[in-house]
């Protein structure tokens, strides 16, 4: 017997770990996890050659060495174990003989000296903060983050600490999101930071269910936090942010305020008859008066009204749906404000009392 273990000992690191696993890689090591077992302690390892993941549990054994077992497959088995069950894992014959009870199972194994784990990552800087306000944070950013965008710096989340402020960042051409939160920087650190966009989910799988103080460990081409006993270490994007300040509208003269729900409940019954390809809706702003139109190449149309506090007396401008839906929803309060320069401006949403998120939405032209 290599080891045993308990189903649910397992099967909570296994949950952790396993979002980084390459299901169809162009390395089969890259499906499996890397066990390293050393003094009754069980190391799992995940890694997609730019985020890896690392969780700790205890075994009985006398066993000491590595093996690897396909991720997701191992996964599977341990949830579909009844609560309670034991784990016993043999080797024989190149395979990993796992049983527990009458079920039992064989998997394949491959090298463990062939698994790529990163070596020991050098830190310049740690910093801690409030793991409520950093899920705050990636809450209010982390659907504006670029998919395979050809701008690589788009592909991920800007971490920048300047003056007393910690601030989250992104961005996809399109939309900018902002988020920040008072920091006490009494080393006087300025750093920005480009965290990929896996590295930023599974951060944000991590901090969940998380009530603590965390640290962020800051190293030059890495950031790396661990909590509650699994650690994810990324490597960062090689690449420069856009100026996002620059980007953020100012002196602006036009806005209104909205009941957040009202407008969300309103721009989804357009959002039914809006193109399904640009999904775009047209504001009609009067006083005090919001209207909503859609209309799609069916020549199908949805309009509705919602009250607005606002002195614009008559202003027209479209945009994307979706995109309106997406920065409201994270806006935490029971209002919203959108302001404007002019009607072909970017527009600016955030809490009317509030800079600490800000929201901006390029128009459409329909």
């Amino acid at each position: 017997m290599l080891f045993k273990i308990q189903r649910e000992q397992l099967l909570a690191p296994l949950n952790q770990i396993c979002g980084v696993v390459e299901k169809k890689g162009t390395l089969p090591i890259l499906s499996h996890v890397l066990f390293t077992i050393k003094n009754d302690t069980l190391k799992l390892t995940t890694s997609d050659l730019e985020v890896e993941m690392n969780s700790e549990t205890t075994v009985d054994t006398e066993f000491q060495g590595e093996l690897t077992l396909p991720a997701q497959k191992l996964l599977d088995i341990c949830k579909s174990l009844a609560d309670g069950s034991i784990m016993d894992f043999n080797i024989a014959e190149h395979q990993c003989v796992i049983t527990s009870g009458d079920s039992r199972f064989s998997l394949s194994t491959l090298p463990a000296n062939e698994y790529p784990i990163l070596e020991d990552v050098e830190t310049f800087e740690t910093i801690h903060i409030d793991s409520q306000d950093l899920a705050r944070m990636l809450k209010q950013t982390i659907f504006c983050m670029a998919s395979h965008d050809v701008r690589y710096f788009l592909n991920g989340l800007l971490f920048e600490i300047l003056n007393d402020k910690i601030r989250c960042v992104s961005a996809d051409g399109h939309r900018l999101a902002l988020s920040e939160t008072d920091y006490v920087n009494q080393a006087g650190l300025s750093k920005q930071i480009l965290i990929p966009r896996k590295g930023v989910m599974e951060l944000n799988k991590m901090i969940r269910e998380v009530d603590q103080e965390i640290a962020i460990h800051l190293g030059k081409n890495h950031v790396s936090v661990e909590i509650e006993g699994t650690r994810m270490t990324s490597k960062l994007i090689d690449g420069k942010f856009p100026d996002y300040q620059s980007v953020i509208p100012l002196d602006m003269e036009n806005d209104f305020i909205a009941n957040k729900s009202e407008l969300e409940k309103a721009l989804r019954r357009v959002a039914i008859l809006s193109n399904e390809q640009y999904k775009g809706v047209k504001f009609k702003i009067s006083t005090n008066h919001l209207q909503i139109l859609g209309h799609n190449p069916d020549q199908e149309q949805a309009e509705d009204s919602i009250k607005v506090n606002t002195s614009i007396t008559d202003m027209e401008t479209a945009f994307n749906v979706s995109y309106l839906l997406d920065a409201i929803n994270v806006i935490d309060n029971d209002e919203v404000q959108f302001s404007f320069k002019d009607p072909l401006s970017s527009c600016l949403i955030k809490h009317p009392n509030r800079l600490d998120c800000r929201l901006v939405v390029m128009p459409l032209r329909i």
